[in-house]
């Protein structure tokens, strides 16, 4: 893995701004770590998030290992540093009814405009905690141009 640099935002600034945001807040989703080249984001299970069959859909577990590859690779960069999903793997190893659900990610190796990360995303209940989906992702990072 490439050493990170840390980010010019901080980590408080940072979950704070992700989780005023509009779609975290439908979601009632929470950014609950930033830190060097690390992203965990949780939410509660009920009933919003179900399918017609009861399980959670598979687009919400890709949204919180998304954002948490997505705080991992921020926390890194410049503040003002815009990055991309470029493309995404998941496999979805069991099916979630209740609990909590936690995606921590981590970055696999980070170059100059591409990054590689990974995810796992957790379903925490009564004590036990499952991995229940798996994410490899590659990133742009949108880095200005230095003028010279």
């Amino acid at each position: 893995m490439t050493q990170q640099e840390p980010s010019n935002i901080s980590q408080k600034d940072l979950i704070e701004a992700s989780n005023t945001a509009g779609f975290f807040q439908l979601l009632d989703a929470h950014i609950e770590e930033t830190d060097i080249g690390r992203g965990k984001v949780s939410i509660k299970v009920d009933e919003r998030l179900m399918h017609p069959q009861m399980i959670v859909h598979g687009g919400v577990i890709f949204t919180l290992a998304d954002t948490a590859m997505s705080m991992a690779l921020l926390s890194t960069l410049p503040a003002d540093t815009r990055i991309s999903t470029i493309e995404a793997k998941v496999n979805y190893l069991l099916p979630v009814r209740a609990g909590e659900l936690v995606a921590e990610a981590s970055i696999v190796q980070q170059g100059r405009s591409i990054a590689v990360l990974e995810a796992t995303v957790y379903n925490i209940q009564e004590g036990s905690r499952q991995a229940v989906a798996r994410l490899l992702g590659t990133f742009h990072i949108a880095r200005q141009k230095q003028v010279v």
